[in-house]
């Protein structure tokens, strides 16, 4: 018989695996509650800026091209292997950008549409570069296994306690519970730990602005918008994957102070 893993030994596992690789500047509620007073109306209060497909991806290649130049020094310090990104612009109304485990960087019409200049557009490439700088498109497959395993682990034992052995007992409906416990279970796994990962990836992506010669504070502006957009959270609950407007704010500007302060342009290993 297999020994299986204890959900206290799991929860070690998830616990342990994703921390923040670079040190985060510490944020006080003051810091917040001020970063709060900058967002003001909500998301149909922000202004648009419709510019043409071809020129979204003109905007997008300008703008890559010009921080993967920038990053050899970053990937370096990072001690990751790759350091090469295929940014790409999706012609979508869809608010988003992201990462994937493909060393892929997508950008959607929806989110520049809302973006005014190269330094904006700069800060959500950077953020998502910064994802793959600190390897957590890694971290959340690796989380979203554990978390499923301590989700299958715990719902066994309950299964246990309520005699799922007894003759009665519907085999079928009992795995479905393990399944779909074990599909949550990934997902929070996978959400574990994101916050701290999405401030991570904001920090490396000043970083990564700065080497390339960008306005840093234009380029905050992004994080005044992304408030906007989901106006009335001022700070970011456990199920949350994204700190909240005002925590972003607030970071951006310690992370502007610690760049600014650095003499190499390179963040401190936590």
């Amino acid at each position: 018989m297999k020994k299986l893993v204890s959900p206290l030994m799991a929860l070690a596992l998830l616990q342990g695996c994703a921390g923040a690789q670079f040190t985060l500047p510490h944020l006080s509620d003051a810091e917040i509650s001020r970063a709060a007073l900058a967002v003001q109306g909500g998301a149909s209060n922000l202004p648009r800026y419709d510019r043409l497909d071809s020129e979204h991806r003109d905007i997008v290649s300008r703008v890559g091209d010009r921080l993967r130049w920038s990053a050899p020094p970053l990937c370096a310090h990072a001690e990751v292997a790759r350091c090469a990104w295929t940014i790409r612009y999706v012609a979508d109304d869809e608010v988003n950008a992201y990462a994937s485990g493909t060393d892929e960087i997508a950008i959607y019409r929806g989110l520049l549409r809302h973006l005014k200049t190269d330094d904006e557009i700069a800060a959500v490439i950077g953020h998502e570069i910064g994802h793959h700088l600190a390897e957590h498109v890694e971290e959340k497959k690796y989380n979203a296994k554990i978390g499923a395993v301590l989700a299958a682990v715990v719902t066994g034992g309950l299964m246990a306690l309520r005699g799922y052995q007894s003759p009665s007992y519907d085999l079928n409906a009992g795995q479905r519970l393990v399944d779909d416990s074990m599909q949550l279970g990934a997902t929070v796994g996978a959400i574990s730990y994101s916050k701290d990962q999405e401030r991570e990836a904001d920090l490396l992506g000043a970083y990564l602005l700065a080497r390339a010669g960008y306005d840093l504070r234009a380029a905050g502006n992004i994080y005044k918008v992304l408030a906007q957009m989901n106006s009335g959270h001022t700070t970011s609950g456990w199920f949350d994957s994204h700190p909240a407007g005002p925590e972003r704010i607030a970071a951006w500007e310690k992370a502007i102070a610690e760049v600014e302060a650095s003499p190499d342009k390179l963040p401190e290993d936590d």
